[in-house]
């Protein structure tokens, strides 16, 4: 009689811990004919499927109206491979529970029994929340993917330890490379820059160590000879595991590069300083605001100095702003005196630290001056407004 008292007892243990867990546990079988049954199921099921366990386990035929109906055939179709192949069954499928839309994710141990039926030992977890979540990250992938095709931008991760990359399939198609063929890393991307411009690259990756972000612009070779200019934008991390890395954005500036060096040869720098002219140095100021509004990670610096207007004055000022700033920075003298320079650098304390040295020098040399620099706020409308800030 004790021994019957107990075994109520576990039986009665045994249900109570199967509608405590997460979701619900059930026994499917399938016949050989192929017929569904349950024999059990939790009570947990009516917040899985909407309806109860009793209902269910009554009538199997249920699940066809309420796995949604795009689902239900690769339910079945998964089933009957894990019963053919007898292996654990997994799948994540829609339901339609009170006119809503819910993600399950079911799992179960798959047996065969001696007489050729088979049992499914699992459980069914709603996963919505997770789901929808997972779904929005996807469209955002989506979408993130298609404005940089469509702004010819890609974006790319570098372990300074390895040498290997992350790469977008942007990154793919501003290199002309087959994304099935290579294995995106510094070694690759050394090899297809021009090899005038590799020494540029290679030190702005040992600047970026030391100023937290920097951007280089250079060459790049196709395999068919075309050359193009790519402006690679970087931020230096130590992740999680203590990994050396460099975050980076990569786009496609050829059109803005060959229309640059088409001013330049048409005369484009001014006579005092050989700095770019007034009219060149206006539209780099405008191409690059133009940048900024379209991608504010690619922050807009300019430094602004002021000196008296006479050819003996900016000449010495140019050599002393020539000797301070970055290879890719790119200076203009917009006349009556003002000297201005398009910082290529992400890094406002390496901007200040170029501000802080010019000023240094023009002090040393005795020449009067006022300098500043200035970044693009979200507020500015026109490149002009960074300008005026820096004058004023």
């Amino acid at each position: 009689m004790l021994q019957f008292m107990d075994f109520e007892k576990s039986l009665v243990n045994l249900e109570h811990l199967a509608n405590s867990v997460p979701g619900a546990l059930y026994q499917l079988e399938r016949s050989p004919d192929g017929q569904l049954k349950f024999n059990y199921v939790s009570q947990g099921v009516e917040a899985i499927f909407g309806c109860s366990a009793e209902s269910l386990a009554n009538d199997v035929t249920l699940l066809s109206e309420i796995i949604h109906p795009d689902d239900l055939q690769s339910v079945l179709s998964s089933m009957h491979n894990s019963a053919r192949y007898q292996y654990l069954w997994v799948k994540e499928y829609r339901v339609i529970k009170n006119g809503r839309v819910s993600w399950i994710y079911g799992h179960a141990v798959t047996s065969q029994q001696a007489d050729g039926s088979t049992l499914w030992n699992g459980q069914m977890l709603d996963i919505t929340e997770r789901k929808m979540l997972e779904l929005k990250v996807e469209e955002n992938q989506r979408n993130l993917m298609l404005a940089e095709r469509v702004a010819g931008l890609g974006h790319w991760q570098l372990d300074l330890e390895t040498g290997q990359s992350q790469w977008s399939d942007t990154m793919y198609n501003l290199h002309g490379l087959d994304k099935s063929r290579v294995t995106p890393s510094l070694a690759l991307t050394l090899e297809r820059t021009h090899p005038e411009d590799r020494q540029a690259v290679t030190d702005a990756i040992n600047a970026v160590k030391q100023s937290g972000a920097r951007d280089v612009e250079h060459r790049i070779m196709l395999g068919d000879g075309e050359i193009r200019w790519l402006r690679q934008s970087g931020i230096y991390r130590i992740d999680e595991a203590g990994r050396e890395i460099i975050f980076g954005t990569t786009q496609n500036i050829t059109d803005y590069k060959e229309l640059e060096l088409k001013l330049r040869e048409t005369g484009g720098n001014d006579e005092h300083t050989g700095f770019y002219n007034r009219r060149l140095m206006l539209q780099s100021l405008q191409r690059r605001f133009s940048l900024y509004q379209a991608h504010s990670e690619h922050q807009y610096y300019v430094m602004v100095v002021r000196v008296a207007n006479n050819a003996e004055t900016l000449k010495a000022v140019s050599k002393i702003v020539r000797q301070n700033i970055q290879d890719y920075d790119t200076p203009g003298c917009l006349g009556k005196g003002i000297i201005v320079v398009l910082m290529s650098t992400l890094s406002a304390e390496q901007n200040k630290n170029c501000l802080q040295a010019t000023r240094q020098l023009l002090e040393q040399h005795g020449i009067e001056h006022k300098i500043a620099l200035e970044s693009a706020q979200i507020t500015d409308l026109r490149f002009d407004d960074v300008l005026l800030r820096a004058l004023n």
